[in-house]
């Protein structure tokens, strides 16, 4: 936070643009030749941003939490990523990023995680994997049992190592 508001990051083709809460940022395809055109127009009120294209009839809308994608019917089926392919078929709007359709929309945002720093191979990139804990004990009739955690925590695919660990209480069944 900064002067009581929050901090706001854009990037644009890798870029970061700066956004003033104050006024409208124009944003160019090259900065150097400002005669090419205005690609995009940032404008930021209170802790929603909003980049606009004119250009290419894009609107997107955040508050930090939410995300509100617009295009227009030229995009329509050419599209992927999280806010789905624009299809119009709803079958296909879990579809990850190797066009494997995911019935849960959990295992489909999963799909489309990042490298982490909790976890690392030599490479230097890792991601967590969202598994169940589970443990064997021994019950009270002295038989063997599996529990399951109630919730996924975040694992370390095999072949990679964590960096970095936490202490959680867990519910089991």
């Amino acid at each position: 936070e900064q002067d009581g508001q929050k901090q706001v990051h854009v990037f644009i083709d890798g870029r970061h643009v700066e956004v003033n809460p104050l006024k409208a940022r124009q944003v160019f395809k090259d900065e150097d030749d400002t005669d090419r055109g205005v690609v995009f127009i940032l404008t930021r009120v209170g802790s929603k941003v909003v980049v606009d294209s004119k250009q290419h009839g894009l609107v997107v809308e955040s508050d930090g939490r939410y995300v509100h994608v617009q295009v227009p019917n030229d995009y329509r089926g050419k599209l992927s990523g999280l806010c789905g392919n624009f299809d119009g078929e709803e079958f296909f709007e879990y579809e990850g990023p190797s066009q494997e359709v995911y019935r849960s929309p959990f295992d489909f945002g999963l799909s489309y995680r990042i490298a982490s720093k909790g976890c690392q191979e030599d490479d230097n990139k890792g991601l967590s994997v969202m598994r169940n804990a589970r443990i064997t004990r021994l019950n009270d009739f002295n038989k063997k049992e599996t529990c399951f955690s109630k919730t996924p925590i975040p694992r370390c695919p095999e072949g990679y190592g964590k960096t970095e660990s936490e202490v959680r209480e867990l519910e089991f069944h």
